[in-house]
């Protein structure tokens, strides 16, 4: 075995290592708890009592705790009817917990009258989609034969280590089913900017094929699409009609200002660093406030939202450390995943990776994706 291969067995193993080791510390730790965020059901371990109480009782109905109960209904009735953004995330966290915090900001978008008419779509979606493959073969419905997908890999997809980055999964699925799939090939490691400028041209070349197409991203490709669409703008995305923006990293993330950049190339090798300064906050703030994106575009936003004991084995090396920012996916901050002209379904417990079932969630959501367009009763402009 050459010397490299031995580095690299080296390296895999100690990230083992260092991962069980996370995963250990997030299993013992903490208290266990049950319940569910509007339907969504639950069983994890929690960081504090007050996130217990919140999930077991409070959402529950089952007022125990006067006080407590008093100083969460000064929460909500402090809410400004928009969701909570980073630096009140932030606040919960320092005044109850962090897991709190991401529990409270998963039944705000729970609660979101258009996110819960989506929701409602996408559940009949998912179980239908999860018995159908069980027994055989799931079907897109009818109009799907007016839609195609354009899938943007994320960052490092190209790298051995880089396990679902390329979006193999959500593509091969689709496939499946009857989708024409069309792969937008970005530069892995490159700059936000310039694999917007691919994302563009991609969208441009698909103008004339008589599809409309479906955008789908995951983290970094996130605010490559929106600059593409931004810079597009309504006269060049006629035949785009939705965007699905997975976990998406749209302002950026506070990893590459933690210094992860070279345990980051220990791992995969040598990185354009340029395109890692590109998803570091400052930089990815600014961008994020000049997205615009055209208003006929349906956006459903994705987000995996894990409590300390449910976040997993990869998404831990990131999780615990930026804690300190508050509620976070182990890559992106919670509300950071967010575009707020759209809709969002939350998977509760899943972090960044959303590992389980991806075939599922990938052919229901563009089921709901086709029937909220298709159907006059969903509007495409409905806000949270």
């Amino acid at each position: 075995m050459s010397e490299k291969r031995i580095g690299n067995l080296k390296r895999s193993i100690e990230c083992l290592a260092l991962g069980l080791a996370l995963l250990a510390l997030a299993a013992c730790a903490g208290l266990s708890a049950r319940g569910s965020v509007e339907g969504q059901a639950i069983q994890t371990r929690v960081d504090s009592e007050v996130a217990r109480y919140y999930l077991e009782n409070y959402l529950a109905g089952k007022h125990a705790d006067a006080e407590l109960d008093a100083r969460i209904d000064r929460v909500y009735q402090t809410a400004n009817g928009s969701l909570p953004d980073r630096d009140e995330l932030k606040e919960l966290s320092d005044e109850f917990s962090v897991d709190f915090a991401a529990l409270y900001f998963a039944d705000r978008i729970a609660l979101a009258p258009a996110n819960r008419r989506f929701r409602s779509v996408y559940d009949r979606n998912y179980e239908s989609t999860r018995k159908a493959l069980a027994e055989g073969p799931a079907q897109l419905p009818a109009a799907a034969a007016d839609y195609a997908a354009l899938i943007v890999p994320s960052y490092l997809y190209k790298r051995n280590m880089a396990t679902g980055a390329a979006l193999a999964a959500p593509r091969e699925a689709l496939q499946k089913v009857g989708l024409p799939c069309y792969f937008v090939e970005t530069v892995d490691d490159g700059t936000v900017e310039s694999n917007a400028e691919l994302v563009m041209a991609a969208i441009r070349a698909r103008a004339e094929d008589g599809r409309r197409l479906i955008l789908i991203s995951a983290s970094k490709s996130g605010p490559e699409v929106a600059l593409a669409l931004t810079k597009l703008g309504a006269a060049e995305t006629r035949h785009v009609s939705a965007w699905i923006n997975a976990v998406g990293a749209l302002q950026g993330t506070p990893l590459i200002e933690d210094n992860v950049l070279p345990e980051l190339e220990y791992i995969v090798g040598k990185v354009d660093p340029a395109g890692a300064a590109s998803i570091m906050t400052a930089a990815s703030r600014r961008r994020f406030e000049s997205f615009h994106l055209p208003e006929d575009i349906l956006v459903v936003n994705l987000i995996g939202i894990p409590t300390s004991g449910s976040v997993g084995f990869r998404a831990g090396r990131g999780y615990f450390p930026m804690r300190k920012h508050g509620p976070n996916d182990g890559m992106v901050l919670l509300a950071d995943t967010i575009y707020p002209r759209g809709v969002t379904v939350a998977e509760l417990g899943s972090d960044h990776f959303l590992m389980y079932n991806l075939d599922v969630i990938s052919i229901a959501l563009v089921k709901t994706v086709i029937d909220w367009l298709e159907n006059p009763g969903g509007t495409v402009t409905a806000r949270p």
